[in-house]
Formats: C-alpha cells, structure tokens, sequence
C-alpha cells in the first residue's frame, strides 16, 4: 500500500512535469500566446458573462452580421459548458493576489488575466490521468482478480503515463480548450459503463452525458451510443436486463441528457429563431465545389448551399477523399496494435459471458490452476463498453471526413480507444491459453506491452516538443510584448467601444477590451460589411505579404497604393514592425458610401 501510495503521488508530479517542458517549448506566454482563434472566443464570452451577466460575444465574423448586426453578438460558435467555468474563476479571482503583507501580484490586464484559462485543462489533463490509473487497476481487479497486485499496479500506472506522454493532452492542457474537459466527461461516462452503473441509475449517466456535451457539440452522435451502450448492459447482480428492460434505460438517459441542455437550446432558439443553430455547420461545405471555410464565413452573407441528393452525394464524396488519411493518422505506429487487440479480445471472449465454472461472485481458481486465465466476473460490460469504445471513435473520424480532416477532432475517442486497446492486449495476454505453462514468458509479454506503451510514449513527446518549437517560431500572431503594443495604440486613438475590423479577430478583441469583428474576404467587401455595421479602421497584422490571405495580399505587400483603389475607400494608411517581425498596416476608411436599398414592388 505504501508503494502503491507514493506511486500515485508521483503520477500527478509526472504530467506537471510534462506538461512544463511542452509549455517551455511552445513558448507559452512569450512567442506563443496563452489564447489562440479558438481559445479566445471561449474567454471572450466567459469575460462577457462573468462582468455583465450575459451570454454574448465581442467577436464576430462577418456572416454573422446577416443575423446580428450590432454588438455584443449572441454565441454562434463556441458551447456553454467550457464559458460558465471560465466566467467563474474569472469571477471568483481577484484583480491581484495577496502573497504577503506587502507583496501583490496584479491580475487586472488581459495579458494576466488569460491564464486562468489554462486552470480548468490543466485540471483535466491531470485527473484524467489520475482516473485512467485507477480504473485500470479496477478493471483488472474486477475482471481479472486472480492477478498479482503488483501486476495489476504496474499496469495501471503506465497507462495513466501514456496520457500524460501523449503530445496531444499536453499540447491540450496548455491552452483553453474543450478537448480536454470533454475527454474527462467522456471517460466518466465510458466507467460508468464498463462497471454497470449506468444500467442502475440510467438518468444520473443522462445527466452526466448532459454536462459532457455542454462543452462539445460532437456529444450530440454520441449520446445515442453510449445511451443504447446502456440499455445493452445487463444488471450484473442477476444477469437479466435492468429493471423496466432495455427501453427504460433508454429512455432515461436520452432524458437526462436533454435536462442539461435544454437551457442552451432555447438560448439558441431565442437568438437564432432554431434550437440547432450553430454558425459551425456550414464547415463541411469545406472543399466542396471549391469551398472553403474561408470564404464561407468571412463575407456578410449566408452561403447558398446544395440540398437534397446532390448534397449527400458531394459530402459523401469529401468524407470518402478524407477517410484514407485519417484512418493512416488513427493507425499510425502502435495505434494499429492497440485497435488489432480490440478484435482479438472481443473474439476470444465471445459470447462474452461469464467463463465456464465460474459464476460472477465466485473465488478465482488459485495461481497455477488449469483454468486461472478465466475471469471470475461478467464479462459483458466490459464487452459493450470496448465495442461502444470503437464505435465512438469511427462516429468521430466519420464526422471529421465531413467537416474538417484533423486529427484534433478525433482526440476524446482516440485516447478512450488507445487505452481500451492496451488493456485488451493485456487481456490477450492473460487468456492465451498456451501461455499457462510458461508464466515466466507471460511475465515477460506483459512487460513488454509496458514497455511499447511507454516507449511510444517517450517518443512522442519528444517529438511533439521538437515540433512545438519549430511551430511557435513560425506562427501567424505576434507574441505577448507586440499585442500589447498594438493594443496600447489602438486604444489611445481609437474611442471606446468602437468596432475595428481585424484578421487578429478574438485576440485583439480580448487584449483591447472592444468589439472586433474578423477580416472581411477581400478590400471589396468592406462596403458590404459595413452596410451592416459601421466601422472606420481595419487593423492587419501579417508576418509578411506572402502569409497574407490571398486577396489581400497586395495591400500588405503595396499598402501605400491602396488609395489609388476608389472602390475599397481607403482614406489614409499607415505601417510599421513590430518587434518580433510583424507588419503591421492601419487603414482609415472614408465614410460609408450612400447605397440604394430595394424597394417593395408598387402595387399595378
């Protein structure tokens, strides 16, 4: 128990650890902001919430003038769960911390503010490490118990190490992003599966299916699964189905999952005039008919889409032209042998019931027995929790071969799936049959899974550090020190609360306290955007020309020859370099020219 205890303890001080050498090669708070595109809207309208009690934004893009013109903007992009966290710790901290009698750490501007974004992954990416390690070890003491108790710690621990070593969580946890918090909610809810808790309290597994996809809208595929995944799970103290059958287990849980989210419904029926609103699902028009998610969100207009079977032919087309590279991204390295051990698992142990002999409350045979591979319990939650495991994953990669082909978006159901794996080749392990007689040699197989795991693991932090590196010097914001530079100017000229259009978006909206809307798709639709809300100065911060979006290109490259164009009314420009290598090009618009709005047809 003592080494199990300090063991445990240096878990946690493990992933600080990593977590603080992925932070030191991005650069985190220096090259690298703490707040990213998609971090910053998160923040934005936890900020909005936690000071005016709203649920709103000081960001927008262009095609959300066609719904709300004037700020704040209602949310179209970002989930409720990760910005009622964020407004609380933006709440409950003070302006500055007292350290001693005399000693105060300010925490007022954004720049120190942005870190409390960090707290809540942070958290996360330590107790799903944390919890990985301990149902490990209940799994095997549940479904293997005649396992030495070393063993089964030894294999606990390196599995809440691999999270920890995986790039990805680190890279996640260092930032303020969903994957994270959703991931935790996910594996709570794959637990309650694999231990028989979710057939018992159908509405409390709802709830937290609820909660989970507050901060996610990808729970909405996979509430049905893990629902159904529910029903299909047999009480495990008589080994029929649940009280009231399979469809009270249904039905309870699709009811608890709506409970937490009917409130975000309405918001977005209210806001949107459709409970289903959300401005994201225009992207899997992404790469279609030569689409993109630029083009789709950057002009004050709302798209015109195909419908019907013309529709469901092109993004069949898109998912089947981006399945191949996800599938070799899901595959790579070990990830094929975690996901092959599934198979072999599931076909070892079909049907899946308790092992000959051996009635789910019975003693293991002791060590050395003819039969000590079998498991002493029913194995049939464990069974519907690692098929529900690979189903969640091939729901996510089908889902990203429809939006957009990244690999990120498969993180929660990747990691879940991973860990299933390892654990089915442990199980592999333990039940082959042929091994009985050699426990040295399984010994020996069950150290090197260990070590694979572990060993993949080194290698990908390694790597994910190196590139870490090379990514934070070469990317497409400025650092700390230069956006508060650009702030600090913007603010002294421009007055406050007046919009400014900018392709920095959320992050200067954040750092200069005022309503940013994002970028237009070129100079000729200023006017456009500015027939639906008014604004004089459009701020563009590139690295240089050649990182300039497209049509815009020449004004970063010439921005002097920007007047000569009458149809952008540029009135006055002005350019220079930030510390670390940014141009930055300041446009005064002229005012707004006068256009003719349609008129009704006159009655004949």
């Amino acid at each position: 128990m003592r080494a199990a205890f300090f063991l445990a303890l240096a878990l946690p001080l493990v992933g600080c650890l990593l977590w603080l050498m992925h932070a030191e090669a991005w650069g985190l708070g220096g090259r690298s902001p703490v707040l990213n595109y998609d971090t910053a809207q998160y923040a934005l309208a936890a900020r909005e919430l936690a000071t005016h009690g709203r649920l709103a934004t000081t960001f927008a893009l262009p095609i959300e003038l066609t719904r709300h013109a004037q700020p704040p903007w209602p949310l179209a992009v970002v989930q409720p769960g990760l910005v009622l966290i964020e407004a609380a710790l933006f709440r409950l901290t003070p302006p500055a911390l007292r350290l001693g009698p005399t000693m105060f750490v300010p925490l007022s501007r954004p720049d120190q503010r942005e870190w409390l974004v960090l707290v809540a992954p942070f958290c996360c990416f330590i107790l799903i490490g944390l919890l990985l390690t301990i149902i490990t070890s209940r799994v095997f003491r549940r479904y293997a118990s005649w396992l030495p108790e070393g063993r089964r710690l030894a294999a606990a621990l390196t599995v809440g190490f691999a999270f920890y070593l995986d790039p990805e969580a680190q890279h996640f946890a260092s930032g303020g992003f969903t994957e994270l918090p959703f991931t935790l909610g996910l594996l709570l809810c794959f637990a309650a599966l694999a231990f028989g808790i979710a057939p018992r309290r159908p509405f409390l597994f709802g709830l937290l299916m609820g909660v989970t996809g507050s901060l996610r809208a990808n729970m909405l595929w996979l509430a049905p699964l893990l629902a159904l995944a529910a029903a299909a799970i047999p009480a495990p103290s008589t080994g029929r189905a649940p009280r009231g059958g399979p469809l009270r287990v249904l039905v309870l849980a699709l009811a608890g999952f709506a409970v937490p989210l009917a409130p975000w419904w309405l918001y977005k029926w209210r806001a949107f005039g459709s409970p289903a609103w959300d401005l994201t699902r225009f992207v899997i028009w992404d790469h279609v008919q030569g689409r993109s998610w630029f083009s789709l969100y950057h002009l004050p207009e709302e798209p015109v889409l195909p419908t019907g079977l013309e529709a469901a032919q092109l993004l069949a087309a898109k998912a089947w032209s981006n399945l191949r590279p996800l599938l070799l991204s899901v595959s790579t390295g070990t990830r094929a042998l975690w996901l092959g051990a599934i198979v072999v698992w599931l076909m070892m142990v079909w049907p899946w019931r308790r092992a000959a002999g051996y009635p789910p409350d019975a003693t293991p045979a002791p060590a050395g027995a003819a039969n000590d591979q079998l498991p002493a319990a029913d194995l049939r939650p464990l069974a519907v929790t690692t098929i529900a495991a690979v189903v969640a994953l091939a729901i996510s990669l089908l889902i990203a071969t429809v939006s957009l082909p990244w690999l990120r978006f498969v993180f929660p159901t990747r990691i879940l799936a991973e860990v299933t794996g390892i654990i089915a080749l442990w199980g592999v392990v333990t039940l082959a049959s042929d091994l009985v007689s050699l426990p040295a040699l399984k010994r020996g197989l069950y150290i090197a899974v260990g070590m694979v795991v572990l060993g993949w693991g080194l290698f990908q932090t390694t790597r994910g550090n190196v590139e870490a590196r090379r990514t934070s010097a070469e990317r497409g914001v400025p650092n700390v020190l230069s956006m508060l530079q650009i702030t600090v100017l913007l603010n002294r000229e421009v007055p406050a609360g007046e919009v400014v259009m900018s392709n920095l978006g959320p992050l200067l909206a954040w750092t200069s306290r005022r309503p940013v809307l994002h970028l237009a798709s070129s100079p000729g639709d200023l006017e456009a955007c500015r027939r639906r809300l008014e604004f004089r100065r459009v701020l563009l911060v590139f690295r240089n020309p050649e990182s300039a979006w497209a049509e815009w290109h020449d004004v970063v490259a010439r921005p002097a020859e920007a007047r000569s164009r009458p149809e952008w009314n540029i009135r006055s420009v002005r350019e220079w370099l930030t510390s670390d290598g940014f141009r930055v090009i300041w446009l005064d618009l002229g005012p707004p020219r006068p256009w003719l709005a349609a008129l009704p047809a006159r009655p004949e």
